[in-house]
């Protein structure tokens, strides 16, 4: 009778403890299917709030990780892009099982992409959700531009809320690829910031701890008389949006948030959506008549085209890896990195685990 392999997989628990499990290595089972030995995975926010339940549209599943970097060992029978041996990056579909914290993960071909010889597998696992994220918002959600292959750009600037963040940072280098000019609002993470602008065509950096009266006059003193079309919330929480809200067009203006949910001390004359990466693989129902939740229809196409230039300009150097830090303990150093995130002590960064430091795997590999 033939043995279930299994693999290690931590599961994260509401108080952002975590456990490991030994459970069956994942089977493909759509044709769009790739099994990826994970090599290196990076944390998020949103992992540490899944198992609380406070998250809008995704349902808890144990193993909430969702940025992926490995070996494709397996796939479908409709993928043509990817064969066993390659290196790729894959954002997991969120929710759903078989996620990053464990060996082995699968993703669909859509939200994957080949990562060169000379990016880590720890660097690449920090690029699939703050860059499928920053262009959901920029292309689809806000409109800045049709993409970053529009001419002429927009004549309004952008303004990036919390542009330290993996995702702010990322909208920002998005931008910056398409030519889109920046007004970027930060704190402690301002020195990274300002390596990511450019101050000679006119891009700025505001500090937020000024408060949201000096922060909206800065923001309207920028734009010298110019209407402000565009503003992404990486933060969208505590208020967030009184630090410029007051400077956006009031028949016009469009702002899209990562955490969900209309606000009503908005005038209706701006435009509220929600990014969400979820939107590429499912439509997404709106809460209320007056909630965007990600693209609607037309989702995985969306992803198709960005992975693939995600991961070309990832190849090629135009899109630079965010700070990360690697955290030790492989799975078991899991908890440490999302109590840290839940904390709110960490800044400008992000934190990576390699599965393979794993003591566990390492004494079952004979490393130790």
């Amino acid at each position: 009778m033939a043995t279930t392999k299994t693999m290690q997989e931590a599961h994260v628990h509401a108080d952002t403890t975590v456990t490991l499990h030994s459970v069956p290595i994942p089977q493909i089972t759509h044709p769009s299917h790739l099994l990826i030995k994970v090599h290196s995975a990076s944390c998020n926010p949103k992992d540490w709030k899944m198992a609380t339940g406070n998250l809008m549209t995704i349902r808890s599943c144990p193993n909430s990780g969702d940025d992926i970097a490995g070996t494709i060992v397996a796939v479908g029978t409709a993928v043509h892009d990817f064969r066993p041996g390659n290196r790729v990056a894959a954002l997991h579909e969120l929710g759903t099982q078989y996620g990053a914290y464990a060996e082995y993960a699968i993703a669909y071909e859509w939200t994957a992409f080949h990562i060169g010889a000379d990016v880590s597998f720890e660097q690449a696992a920090t690029t699939p959700m703050a860059n499928f994220m920053a262009a959901i918002g920029l292309f689809a959600m806000l409109r800045v531009t049709a993409g970053p292959w529009e001419y002429p750009k927009p004549e309004s600037p952008l303004v990036v809320y919390g542009a330290s963040s993996a995702v702010g940072a990322a909208v920002v280098r998005l931008a910056k690829i398409a030519n889109v000019k920046v007004i970027c609002v930060a704190g402690g993470g301002i020195p990274l910031v300002e390596t990511l602008i450019e101050k000679e065509k006119g891009d700025v950096v505001i500090d937020y701890r000024q408060g949201p009266e000096k922060v909206v006059s800065e923001i309207r003193r920028v734009l010298g008389g110019r209407k402000l079309l565009f503003a992404f919330d990486a933060i969208s929480e505590k208020g967030s949006h009184d630090n410029y809200w007051p400077a956006l067009d009031q028949e016009g203006g469009r702002l899209t948030w990562v955490l969900g949910g209309h606000r009503d001390d908005i005038p209706e004359g701006i435009e509220q959506s929600t990014t969400m990466a979820g939107s590429m693989w499912k439509e997404l129902t709106p809460l209320g008549k007056r909630d965007r939740l990600g693209m609607g229809a037309g989702g995985k196409d969306f992803g198709l085209a960005y992975s693939r230039l995600i991961g070309a300009w990832l190849r090629e150097g135009k899109l630079k890896i965010h700070s990360y830090e690697v955290v030790d303990g492989g799975l078991v150093g899991l908890e440490t990195a999302l109590k840290t995130l839940r904390s709110g002590k960490s800044s400008a960064k992000k934190f990576v685990i390699n599965i393979e430091d794993t003591p566990q795997l390492k004494q079952a590999n004979g490393k130790q």
